[in-house]
């Protein structure tokens, strides 16, 4: 008797925990910190499950203004290719594209194309949060394309498995 009670008890304790796991998973949300200061974004990958919102911090730490833009590089070349024909292309092959976001807090400047967030650029010491889910899987770009910051080395990685 002291066994089935055992084993009645040791069945109601894992199904109880399979449940919270459960109503979590329903409920829950990825949320990371991005910090850009010179000449970085810390950290420098960042992983999302795909389907589960987002709320992603973005934080200047640094004493300039930074750019925050996330696009499919594909087979470009950045390195030498004039600033402004750059911007149209990565604009254009923005993570964003297509996808409700929200941006919340104060930033120098939050660029769309009609609906699409395409760049953010925070002054020292702004942040804002960014709020989506992501849909598109894969690997993808994260830049700061200011004159000089990208080839000093502030590109980091987003990975939506």
């Amino acid at each position: 008797m002291r066994v089935v009670l055992i084993s009645v008890i040791t069945v109601l304790v894992a199904v109880g925990f399979r449940a919270q796991e459960g109503a979590g998973a329903a409920g829950a949300r990825q949320v990371v910190e991005l910090q850009m200061k010179e000449f970085a974004f810390v950290p420098a990958t960042v992983t999302f499950r795909a389907g589960v919102p987002v709320e992603q911090r973005l934080v200047n730490r640094g004493a300039v203004e930074h750019e925050f833009m996330v696009y499919d590089p594909g087979h470009m070349h950045l390195a030498g290719m004039d600033p402004d024909v750059m911007h149209r292309e990565l604009e254009a092959r923005s993570y964003f594209r297509g996808m409700d976001v929200r941006v919340e807090g104060k930033a120098k400047m939050v660029e769309r194309m009609g609906k699409d967030l395409v760049m953010i650029t925070l002054a020292p010491g702004e942040r804002v949060v960014l709020r989506f889910t992501p849909k598109k899987k894969g690997t993808f770009e994260v830049g700061c394309h200011i004159p000089g910051h990208y080839e000093a080395g502030m590109k980091g990685r987003w990975v939506v498995r």
